[in-house]
């Protein structure tokens, strides 16, 4: 596997991904309760801008890092991004380990699992907390060991998406975690692209017979483009109560704050209860 985080740090699909996940954790924690979070696929943490090839973060975090936005949400991840920026100048994009770490409560817990070794010994060395443990090894085996003790909490998964069978592992994946752990939060991101790979994974989780999964999708190109990466999809699993009504609106802003004449914001129920 040859998937790298950095390639593609700060891009918009990991700007969407990353409000979303905050504006679902922050709901989580308004039970005082402590919780759990766990990141499969956690990459190391931290990401220099200026050496990530690519420089798709110009499209995505590039856009919207000066910007005064209006929702609680997006308020939310810039402060956090600019929490890793302490020069007020965008030079370190932080991934979903960081910006989690940042908002864990005393009690709260984080478990990142990183399969490739260098990567994971970078994430060991930015989150050094007792409140969060680094594994190196696989993610998807990682979710055979819920629920946690804390039976509260949210998985991302948010894996590379190079095998043809990813979206089919995903699903399997998930229907077995939440045999194990039923009341479960997921937060799943999925690349959206032209051909008809998203609309047989929503085809197969309909099939699977899971229930409350709620869709939040953002596009920067109408879909159909050959181009490549079109927008990106969140698929949210018992999600916190009201965030379908919420997220339109915040991803909506964001859309706009992220300057693309194509695309939108699509919110709705895959399945329901």
């Amino acid at each position: 596997m040859n998937y790298r985080h950095a390639f593609h740090a700060g891009n918009f699909a990991d700007v969407h991904k990353h409000v979303v996940l905050l504006a679902v954790l922050e709901r989580l924690q308004r039970k005082p309760t402590p919780l759990a979070v766990l990141d499969t696929h956690a990459g190391r943490g931290l990401y220099p801008l200026s050496n990530t090839s690519a420089q798709e973060w110009q499209s995505g975090i590039g856009r919207v890092f000066g910007t005064r936005a209006n929702s609680p949400d997006l308020q939310r991840y810039l402060q956090a991004v600019r929490d890793s920026n302490p020069s007020d100048t965008l030079e370190h994009y932080p991934g979903s380990p960081l910006l989690i770490r940042q908002h864990l409560r005393p009690a709260d817990r984080l478990i990142c699992v990183e399969q490739q070794p260098e990567e994971a010994q970078a994430l060991r060395e930015a989150l050094v907390d007792r409140r969060v443990q680094v594994s190196c090894s696989d993610g998807y085996a990682a979710l055979r060991q819920l629920p946690p003790k804390e039976n509260r909490g949210l998985v991302l998964i948010d894996p590379p998406y190079e095998q043809d069978q990813e979206f089919t592992r995903l699903t399997q994946a998930l229907t077995g975690a939440l045999a194990r752990w039923r009341n479960g939060v997921f937060a799943c991101w999925y690349p959206l692209k032209a051909g008809p790979r998203v609309e047989r994974f929503h085809s197969a989780l309909v099939q699977s017979g899971l229930r409350k999964l709620l869709l939040a999708e953002l596009t920067v190109q109408p879909t159909d483009s050959p181009i490549g990466l079109n927008g990106s999809g969140m698929l949210l699993v018992n999600p916190p109560w009201q965030l379908d009504t919420e997220l339109p609106e915040v991803l909506g802003e964001l859309h706009e704050l992220l300057g693309s004449a194509s695309g939108g914001v699509s919110v709705r129920w895959l399945v329901g209860e």
